[in-house]
């Protein structure tokens, strides 16, 4: 069949498109909800035993097909040691593009064990980093008779991409633990794609490292309140191109009962208003956020936001230290 020139240049600037932006990993706007994708030293730092975390995010709904992002981490505690999984999974579009990460994660609380605290941990990840491309949600105009109902099958055949390289990532974090104290801070920092994986499918390019700091402290008031001021930056690339993002969200524990409710507004540097709602049930955790666009992107239209969900699930079967909190981020 012969090609057709506008499915030809849709592809490659699809493609051109995707490799540009690759220079900037994914982010979270509830990036306090992803704890092993903010840092690997956060790995095991719960105040519980086993944590079961979810997050979702779509954007650019205006073009054809959104840009969504899911994770999901499992991470549990053995006294100073950390030990988990994290997977993040980013789909361009309706063509296929993908970015697959999976990491094993382990961290050590050097402080653990000591009369304080105040704890300091260090975390690495390792696994694998992998790019694909397919067309098996290509449209072509071709395949259509008279502008009618697609008929034939796409000939065209990308023989489904695909490159795989290893990845490392490395982080430490600080953190006051204790539950008597009115204000607790905490802080850290990160270092991912240390081996830097590949980022074309010939290999001509790789990722670039990427650098993240991210700090804020949980102030408890006399009443059942808790307001916690954050913030994460991040930087990347040519030129090191930045991502911050800064908030602070309100913690209102109910009365006599196991129920939480918080509400934040964050926002990210040149881009975006961010109103977060979160509400905590015994074990469980849920999460909404939405992105308000107010850079130049906003001019697009109708629908060029972010949405975000999250679930957390922290189990407390066994008891743990007394005095330890973990850091919220």
């Amino acid at each position: 069949m012969k090609k057709n020139f506008l499915y030809t240049l849709v592809c490659a600037a699809s493609v051109a498109f995707s490799m540009v932006a690759s220079a900037q990993d994914a982010h979270f706007s509830q990036y306090f909800a992803s704890p092993l994708y903010t840092n690997p030293a956060m790995t095991g730092q719960i105040n519980g035993n086993v944590r079961l975390n979810s997050l979702f995010r779509t954007q650019w709904a205006p073009f054809q097909g959104a840009y969504t992002t899911g994770s999901f981490s499992a991470d549990a505690r053995f006294n100073n040691f950390g030990a988990g999984l994290a997977v993040i999974d980013q789909v361009s579009g309706p063509n296929d593009f993908n970015r697959l990460s999976i990491n094993l994660s382990g961290a050590y609380d050097i402080a653990f064990r000591s009369n304080t605290n105040q704890h300091l941990v260090v975390g690495i990840q390792a696994g694998i980093y992998n790019l694909s491309y397919g067309n098996k949600n290509v449209t072509v105009g071709d395949q259509y008779v008279d502008g009618f109902g697609a008929i034939n099958a796409v000939n065209e055949d990308f023989n489904n991409l695909s490159v795989l390289s290893p990845d490392l990532n490395f982080g430490v974090l600080w953190f006051n633990g204790s539950t008597r104290q009115r204000w607790a801070p905490f802080a850290g920092a990160a270092v991912f794609h240390l081996l830097q994986p590949y980022d074309s499918f010939d290999k001509s390019s790789r990722i670039p490292m990427r650098y993240l700091v991210h700090a804020g402290v949980r102030y408890r008031t006399n009443s059942a309140i808790d307001i916690i001021p954050n913030f994460k930056a991040s930087m990347q690339g040519v030129g090191l191109a930045y991502n911050g993002i800064v908030g602070c969200n309100i913690n209102y524990q109910l009365i006599d009962t196991y129920t939480s409710l918080e509400a934040g507004l964050g926002y990210r540097l040149d881009d975006a208003v961010v109103p977060y709602l979160g509400l905590s049930y015994k074990d469980f955790s849920f999460g909404v956020s939405y992105d308000a666009n107010i850079s130049t992107l906003s001019d697009v239209g109708n629908n060029k936001s972010a949405l975000e969900f999250s679930v957390t699930y922290i189990s407390r079967r066994n008891s743990v230290k007394k005095q330890f909190i973990c850091p919220r981020l």
